[in-house]
């Protein structure tokens, strides 16, 4: 469950929601500034818990990790929202990384309906390195394919993770939210898949322990019927 807290910090929001891994160390690159050393994530409900996880990294790898989760938010919430911009210059992160598309994972027509979203937040986020982490399957449901793969097209390979594919564990039968078990398997799928196949470069990727989640000093969170 997502809970309201308080942080402390200057003119900013604050929020919150079993698997063997190998480790993953990534080969030293050849200037320290090219290093991901501060990195946000953002997105809808999905993305409290796993934010924790990624933290749980971060705490044993050498990164920190900055969170605004916003509640029941779609692609074209956070696309018209006016603070973005004004959130990334507070933040300045190496790296940002997108938890968005559970709400709009039905659409049809994205091209359409979607297109310019996502435009306008390939515009925001230019300046940074992106990963993009698609939605899970829907329980129940076959819908996800068409918004899955044009994300993937619109974004590119190196900058989408897909998820669509995923068995993960979830808080209910019908329920599209992960459980905590989930979302750490889901992490770690995706923490083996960036040394390889993304844009970011951590000094390292080694896993926590198993069932550690961890909250960063910015973690941000914002009601369905609040404004960002």
């Amino acid at each position: 469950m997502l809970i309201s807290i308080t942080v402390a910090s200057s003119e900013l929001w604050a929020q919150e929601p079993e698997t063997e891994v190998t480790a993953t160390v990534v080969e030293e690159a050849d200037s320290t500034d090219s290093i991901v050393k501060n990195v946000l994530i953002i997105g809808d409900s999905m993305t409290g818990w796993m934010a924790e996880r990624l933290n749980a990294y971060g705490q044993i790898n050498g990164f920190d990790v900055a969170t605004i989760v916003w509640d029941g938010s779609t692609i074209s919430k956070w696309a018209d929202s006016p603070n973005l911009s004004k959130i990334l210059e507070q933040q300045k992160p190496d790296a940002v990384i997108v938890c968005l598309g559970m709400n709009e994972l039905f659409e049809p027509n994205p091209q359409v309906k979607l297109k310019n979203s996502v435009e306008k937040l390939k515009q925001e986020f230019a300046p940074y390195r992106l990963l993009w982490i698609g939605p899970p399957s829907w329980p129940g449901h076959d819908e996800g394919e068409i918004l899955d793969s044009w994300l993937e097209d619109e974004l590119g390979s190196k900058r989408y993770f897909r998820s669509l594919d995923l068995d993960l564990p979830r808080q209910s039968k019908s329920n599209p939210h992960p459980s905590k078990a989930g979302i750490e398997l889901w992490i770690d799928k995706v923490a083996e898949w960036i040394p390889y196949n993304s844009e970011l470069n951590f000094k390292s990727l080694a896993p926590p322990e198993k069932g550690k989640m961890s909250r960063g000093d910015v973690f941000i969170y914002k009601r369905m019927n609040e404004l960002l």
